[in-house]
């Protein structure tokens, strides 16, 4: 019964020392787990022995470099003193104080005129009557005004149509017109009406006057009732409707411009105006 303890007590103590390690067929696994200091070692940062190069940007840098190149410089406005105007651009017109108030001297047409002037030139209209004595008057000094005008305007007259006598009396003038005699009949017809007292209103009294200036009958009675004199007519019959005319001397600027204000009380009032006019039209765009 004893020797059967001892046996038992011994194969006791041996199973107890087996479970103090592993078998020796799982050995191999064991040893390819690293120790516990390994890991440690390898999740700490570098020593001084092994510094990071110098070259190699931080996280935080990398972002600042994105950061500053959002808006790249050359999509930035130039500052004001580096942008310079074209040299060729026109100048800007000049703004002038006028002295004769819309109105006063001159009244403007809704719708310009078309003239007879050549293109780029100013075209001044004088709308008179043979029978008005400051058309008369005024004459000479249109005259003498003509022969001062620039290069850029025109004088032309237009005999106004209000009746059968101021009719005869333009046709006589587009007849003058026609044969190239308005230099020597305009100032006749004046004469003989303001100074002689001769209506002349009569066609005879009217013939007689252009042979004595070398027109002869025959000529004179082709011209006087010619298709080209009654188109006349009918263009000065037309513009003293068009241009509103309810006196006489009245200068019309450009087909546009009236000078029939009530404070033009002179000659030299007059002229005055229609050169203000005539410069408002050089400095229009």
């Amino acid at each position: 019964m004893q020797q059967l303890r001892l046996v038992l007590i011994v194969a006791l103590l041996g199973l107890l020392g087996a479970c103090g390690k592993a078998p020796e067929s799982q050995s191999p696994a064991a040893d390819s787990a690293p120790p516990a200091d390994s890991a440690a070692t390898i999740a700490a940062p570098p020593t001084a022995a092994e510094p990071v190069a110098a070259d190699a940007p931080t996280a935080e840098a990398v972002a600042a470099s994105v950061d500053e190149t959002v808006e790249p410089a050359a999509q930035s406005p130039l500052p004001a003193r580096d942008i310079v105007l074209p040299k060729n651009d026109p100048p800007a017109i000049q703004q002038t104080n006028w002295q004769y108030k819309e109105g006063d001297y001159y009244s403007t047409l809704t719708a310009a005129q078309g003239g007879s002037s050549a293109a780029g030139q100013i075209e001044v209209a004088e709308v008179f009557w043979y029978g008005c004595g400051h058309c008369y008057n005024l004459e000479p000094v249109m005259a003498d005004w003509e022969k001062r005008l620039p290069a850029d305007v025109n004088l032309v007259r237009i005999p106004v149509m209000w009746n059968p006598t101021n009719e005869i009396h333009a046709r006589v003038f587009y007849t003058a017109e026609a044969l190239n005699k308005r230099a020597q009949i305009s100032p006749a017809m004046f004469k003989a009406i303001h100074i002689d007292n001769k209506p002349m209103t009569e066609e005879p009294a009217i013939q007689k006057m252009f042979e004595e200036y070398g027109v002869s009958a025959e000529t004179f009675n082709k011209t006087f009732r010619s298709f080209a004199v009654e188109s006349q007519l009918r263009r000065a019959r037309d513009l003293t409707t068009k241009y509103r005319v309810k006196g006489v001397p009245l200068l019309v600027v450009n087909g546009k411009y009236l000078t029939d204000g009530p404070q033009i009380k002179s000659h030299d009032d007059l002229l005055a105006v229609a050169e203000e006019l005539v410069q408002r039209e050089r400095q229009r765009p």
